[in-house]
């Protein structure tokens, strides 16, 4: 439909880190996170219908980063890249005047699982030889898949209506951290 779509809200979530130095510049990290939960508003003709919907979103990350400045300097920024893996769990549509209104019947939701680049960048400071903290900035370019069941409601009765619509998400996720090196 010409001027609609929608987009998603802000979430934090808490994250964990294991990582390995592979030499001393050098290290690679899987990033995990409790999956946060994400608001889906309507924009465009939709706007009017405000949160149309929810989902969860799961996207561990194996990044590999290289480290500037020696490794015993207290601040050191780095650049990285890696791969994420993006899911949903719990979609739905939680707006029964669009649900009704605009798709006519009740829908289920599913999202197909994606591959993304990820582009990194941030830095760490060492308050001790254990103690750390950091903070970095990546970019995600993703794409999914999102698939509509809907029970359309008709004049000639209940039709099964099939549906999907093609996702585009530009991330830019933040990620403030405190940890301890072994």
């Amino acid at each position: 439909m010409p001027n609609t779509g929608a987009g998603l809200s802000d979430a934090d979530t808490i994250g964990f880190t294991v990582g390995y130095f592979v030499t001393d510049h050098v290290a690679t990290e899987l990033e995990m996170g409790v999956p946060p939960k994400f608001d889906l508003n309507g924009t465009g003709s939709f706007a009017r219908y405000g949160t149309i919907g929810t989902a969860k979103q799961w996207s561990p990350t194996l990044l590999f980063k290289f480290f500037f400045n020696a490794p015993q300097a207290k601040f050191r920024p780095y650049v990285g890249m890696g791969v994420t893996r993006t899911w949903f769990t719990d979609a739905k549509i939680t707006n029964s005047e669009f649900q009704n209104g605009v798709l006519h019947g009740p829908t289920d939701v599913d999202t197909d699982s994606s591959w993304a680049p990820v582009f990194n960048a941030g830095f760490t400071y060492a308050f001790t030889e254990h103690w750390f903290a950091g903070f970095s900035v990546s970019f995600i370019p993703m794409k999914a898949t999102a698939k509509l069941n809907t029970q359309a409601q008709t004049p000639v009765g209940t039709l099964n209506v099939k549906s999907e619509a093609k996702i585009t998400l530009n991330p830019i996720v933040t990620y403030l951290r405190v940890g301890y090196r072994f």
